[in-house]
């Protein structure tokens, strides 16, 4: 069975039905962020659950470093379906620049509306002007998203010239850049090129070194979009797109392996995009196959928290950097801890280490679900 996004009865210039997958995708992304930063490094929990890191120099990625680049790359699957059919439809090139201006500059806002959360009440970092200059998780995404529809409205092509730069720039600054002060190439967390590239040039080193790497993983995504999001022969190109996704995180997991460009998110490397790009579209491939072509299952219970993702991402920030991690509760013990770890500790208190770490998860994650539920019963769609 076909999508009625290829039936040909639709008249040009209708809006095409909205890809289920893409927000099933959304959804799990957000689901695995709540699942993997309540989790933390609670030895109950997989090893292969929180950041790697740094990782004493061996570096790699675990299930929690997957989650930020898979939402950039969604955020870039979104970017076409959005000039086709949605926020950029029938809109002249101008006016399509600046309304992604406007919805980029809404999210880096509310980015630094969440850090002046992180460090309120900390004489260590006072709030001045300053704050609006940090580059952290919705700042990203705002960058990356206006370079996608940028890129978006120049060629698809376009996409990929500026990925091919980007990570051919980053690949020789880690690999073939000396350290000033060795004059050789180092692969040590506070003396590497990158870190030289960020002490010296600050908020602009970040937006370099990190910045356009986020935005390579959204042009991926882009890419993607265009692959799969097509009426000719809609099953083989799901499967052609699995395959090919596959295929190019196997490369950037060789590539790890080579010692020559290591997974790392910190250092957000070549292959780190590469794996998280290609994991990324097989995976909404395959969701894609599943929900939209063959309606083996509509998803909802992913799709309604993917239709409020950053709505409810930014809820469960300022929760938990106001809230869950400030306020002071009584431990069993009759000692006093932050709110979210007090819950845990009476919880493992009363049903066992393993029990109750998962029990916190698991109602941490219930919490959430619980909105998106509310929220989708009602039709109420918060986009930003």
């Amino acid at each position: 069975m076909l999508p009625q996004a290829a039936h040909s009865s639709r008249t040009p210039g209708d809006p095409a039905p909205r890809v289920l997958a893409v927000d099933a995708m959304r959804g799990l992304v957000i689901l695995l962020m709540f699942l993997v930063n309540s989790a933390g490094n609670d030895p109950a929990f997989p090893s292969w659950f929180p950041h790697r890191g740094w990782n004493n120099g061996a570096m790699g990625l675990a299930l929690a470093d997957l989650v930020f680049p898979w939402f950039l790359f969604v955020v870039g699957v979104s970017v076409p379906l959005s000039m086709r059919s949605g926020r950029g439809a029938r809109r002249s090139t101008l006016a399509r620049l600046i309304l992604a201006f406007k919805r980029a500059l809404t999210i880096y806002l509310l980015g630094t509306l969440l850090w002046c959360a992180t460090i309120a009440n900390n004489p260590q970092t006072p709030i001045t002007w300053r704050v609006i200059l940090h580059w952290d998780i919705l700042p990203l995404i705002a960058l990356g998203y206006l370079l996608a529809v940028s890129l978006e409205l120049l060629s698809r092509w376009s996409h990929l010239a500026f990925v091919a730069i980007v990570l051919t720039l980053k690949w020789t600054s880690l690999t073939l850049a000396p350290h000033p002060d060795t004059h050789t190439v180092l692969w040590e967390q506070s003396r590497s090129f990158d870190h030289v590239v960020k002490a010296s040039l600050g908020w602009m080193g970040v937006l370099l070194t990190q910045g356009l790497p986020a935005a390579a993983t959204c042009s991926l995504g882009a890419l993607t979009s265009h692959a799969l999001f097509h009426p000719d022969s809609p099953p083989r190109r799901a499967a052609h797109v699995i395959i090919a996704g596959l295929v190019l995180a196997s490369l950037a997991l060789l590539w790890h392996r080579s010692g020559n460009m290591p997974l790392s998110k910190d250092f957000f490397t070549s292959s780190y995009v590469l794996f998280s790009a290609g994991t990324g579209a097989a995976t909404l491939a395959a969701l894609w196959w599943v929900i939209d072509l063959r309606q083996f299952t509509r998803a909802t219970p992913l799709r309604m928290v993917g239709m409020n993702a950053i709505a409810l991402y930014l809820v469960a920030e300022l929760l938990w950097k106001t809230v869950l991690m400030r306020w002071q509760v009584v431990t069993p013990d009759a000692g006093v801890s932050a709110a979210f770890v007090a819950a845990k500790a009476w919880l493992q208190h009363a049903l066992g280490p393993f029990a109750g770490s998962w029990a916190v998860v698991i109602s941490y994650l219930a919490l959430y679900w619980a909105l998106a539920l509310a929220l989708f019963r009602r039709n109420v769609f918060i986009r930003i």
